[in-house]
């Protein structure tokens, strides 16, 4: 079955350009809109691409934005320019599913499509940059720094305070499993220790401060 996806955006060049870049992958369901009518459209949908910068208007709402963020952040994959952290950790702590910056290329673009159609979360490794601003990462590396749910778990719940061992009685997995997970996870944030890793999950609003 087709993931269904919205490109919405009211710059001509931008949705074009990203139908264009998507229209050759199989398994996307792709339209594009330059605005919506009425709400309702977006619902069938699994993922919407946007720029919340941009001046979407409908009919039955004055701020469309603020909708988007309050019903379908689940669904939204946003591709931007902007660099204002604040409003960028503001986007993913109401649960924005991805975020890319507009310096991302087709292979970031897909990748996220992939992991966020699966129920994941997918920031570029420039957006975690710029959230977390952790010594030592490149701000100019854009490679996927995708997150399962699992892993997402076991970061809430380190940060939280819990050892290995509450963790794996908390999830119903293994230690060794535990230990897999803090490994990867630190690869894939580019962290060096937990004590990164906890102030990371704060910076983002993984977990309440």
């Amino acid at each position: 079955m087709k993931v269904p996806i919205l490109i919405l955006d009211p710059q001509f060049l931008t949705r074009n350009g990203l139908f264009h870049l998507l229209d050759n992958v199989d398994i996307l369901d792709l339209d594009m809109h330059e605005s919506i009518s009425t709400v309702e459209q977006l619902d069938k949908y699994k993922i919407i691409i946007t720029d919340y910068l941009e001046p979407y208007t409908v009919q039955e709402k004055a701020d469309f934005r603020d909708l988007l963020l309050k019903d379908y952040a689940d669904r939204l994959l946003i591709i931007s320019a902007d660099r204002e952290k604040s409003r960028i950790k503001s986007m993913i702590s109401q649960g924005v599913k991805g975020y890319l910056t507009k310096d991302c290329d087709s292979d970031e673009i897909l990748s996220a499509i992939n992991v966020i159609s699966d129920g994941n979360r997918f920031y570029c490794n420039r957006v975690l940059e710029m959230l977390s601003h952790i010594e030592g990462n490149n701000p100019d590396d854009c490679e996927p720094a995708d997150l399962s749910n699992r892993e997402l778990e076991v970061i809430q719940l380190i940060a939280k305070g819990y050892r290995t061992a509450d963790i794996a009685d908390e999830l119903f997995i293994s230690v060794h499993t535990v230990n897999s997970h803090r490994k990867n996870i630190l690869k894939k944030l580019r962290l060096k220790s937990p004590t990164q890793l906890v102030a990371y999950a704060h910076e983002i609003g993984l977990i309440d401060t």
